[in-house]
This record gives structure tokens, C-alpha cells and sequence, in this order.
């Protein structure tokens, strides 16, 4: 398994970025704890602006405050709340234009040029991405668990599994196939798994879905997967509110 790597891990959070040129702009403020409020915003704009202004040259200025209203309008659509601030890239010219949440504070800061990561990071390190896997004997989904966001990754229909009512010989013969037919389906996904965690995004594995399964999912996981399962969630594939139980289940699991 490929050791971890923050920056990949971003990379997966925000793709667009790897875009990114020498002549970005990168921004660190706060978000503002009682929900999205535009005069809020505003103020801290403009005030990072001033701050900045007379440390870059004419040709940086200009740049600065284009992709900053870029930013500010991004924020509008975007409306950041529940967390205590966040981060934003932008170059227009690469078709870069993000907004990221982070779980810590940090210190405000503005940058033109290559793009200003180490901030994200140092959190990227104090909070490892998990790779989440949701299993059942038919279907299988996958998620990164990346900072404040739940990114869904793969979804992995397998063979149905039908189990028979009838008594006899062919009660059991049926049986054995439906169990084959979930193992092959397990197996499926047991390699996906194997193909995400070796990115080297996630230092962690959380595992979900109902209690067979997951036994038997975990059991056929090589030794070196089954040492980064750092616990189980209770969410099901059927969930209307999948994300948003992880999201909390992975906070909740790395609090304790």
C-alpha cells in the first residue's frame, strides 16, 4: 500500500487545481460561524485586499483584484458555513476557481503565484482522509472522507443475489450459488478498496453496511487493509442521507 500523501489527497479533493499556474491567487480566511452573511464577507475581502495591495507589484494588483471578485462572487454561490474557515485558489486563465472548508483555523493570507498549500497541508496532515467503503452482498460504493467533504468515488453493481425458499437438494444447491455469487461480488469490492487505498490519498479505512456483509468483506481483506480500518459506520447503501451520516459518523469516530 502506497504510504500516504497529503498532497494527493488534495488533489483528489480538488482535481482542478493540479491546472493551477505560477500566476494564481490563493486565499486563507475565515467563515463566518452563524451561517453565510454577504456584509460579513465583504468586509473580510476587502480588508485582505488592503492588507495586501502594497506589497505586490502593478501587474500583481491587477490580478489580485480580478480573481479575488472571482472568489468573493464563488463564495456567494457557494455559502460556506459549519466550519471555522476555508480556503480559495483561483486562475481564470487554467480554469481554476475553488473553494475548500477546513477544519481548523488558520491564519488569513493572500499569495500570487504558485499556489499557497501548506496551510491546507499541515490539516491535511492533522486530519488523515479515510477511504470509506459501504458494502452489501450485491452492491458496493466508495468515499473520501477528505477534510470537510464526503466525495463519492466508485459505485460497483455486482451479480444478484437470490436466496430460495424451497426445501431439498436444490434449496442447497441454491444456496451455494447465492453464496458464491456474494463472495464474487465482496471480492469486487474488496478490490476497488485495494486500488483506492493504494493511491496513497487515504491513511485510513472506515467500513459500513449490514453486519454480514461487512464481516465478510473485512475478513477478505489483505493484512495490510485490515490493520487501516480505523472503525465501522451504521450507514446503508439505501440512504437517502448517506453523505451526511458519514460526514458526521467520521467526525464523530475521530473525536473519541
Amino acid at each position: 500500500m502506497t504510504n500516504y500523501s497529503p498532497r494527493i489527497a488534495l488533489f483528489v479533493l480538488a482535481p482542478r487545481l493540479r491546472r493551477a499556474s505560477n500566476r494564481a491567487v490563493s486565499i486563507y480566511l475565515p467563515a463566518r460561524a452563524e451561517g453565510y452573511d454577504a456584509r460579513f464577507y465583504d468586509i473580510e475581502f476587502r480588508d485582505l485586499m488592503h492588507r495586501y495591495i502594497n506589497r505586490l507589484s502593478a501587474k500583481d494588483q491587477e490580478l489580485m483584484e480580478y480573481e479575488l471578485r472571482r472568489l468573493r462572487h464563488h463564495v456567494a454561490v457557494v455559502r460556506p458555513a459549519g466550519c471555522p474557515a476555508f480556503a480559495g485558489f483561483a486562475d481564470e486563465p487554467h480554469g481554476v476557481l475553488e473553494l475548500i472548508k477546513l477544519r481548523d483555523v488558520t491564519d488569513e493570507r493572500l499569495e500570487v503565484g504558485e499556489l499557497l498549500l501548506a496551510p491546507m497541508l499541515r490539516q491535511l496532515e492533522h486530519y488523515p482522509p479515510a477511504l470509506i467503503a459501504v458494502v452489501d452482498k450485491e452492491h458496493a460504493k466508495t468515499f473520501g472522507a477528505i477534510l470537510d467533504e464526503i466525495i463519492p468515488l466508485q459505485n460497483m453493481n455486482g451479480a444478484e443475489v437470490r436466496h430460495s425458499r424451497a426445501g431439498g437438494t436444490s434449496a442447497a444447491s441454491n444456496q451455494r450459488k447465492a453464496e458464491n455469487k456474494a463472495k464474487a461480488n465482496l471480492e469486487s469490492a474488496v478490490k476497488t478498496v485495494e486500488r483506492e487505498m493504494s493511491t496513497g490519498a487515504y491513511m485510513q479505512m472506515y467500513v459500513a453496511g449490514p453486519d454480514e456483509a461487512r464481516a465478510t468483506f473485512e475478513r477478505m481483506l489483505p493484512e495490510r487493509l485490515k490493520k487501516v480500518v480505523a472503525g465501522h459506520l451504521s450507514a446503508s447503501l439505501d440512504s437517502s442521507e448517506l453523505k451526511h451520516e458519514l460526514r458526521a459518523k467520521v467526525v464523530a469516530a475521530e473525536q473519541r
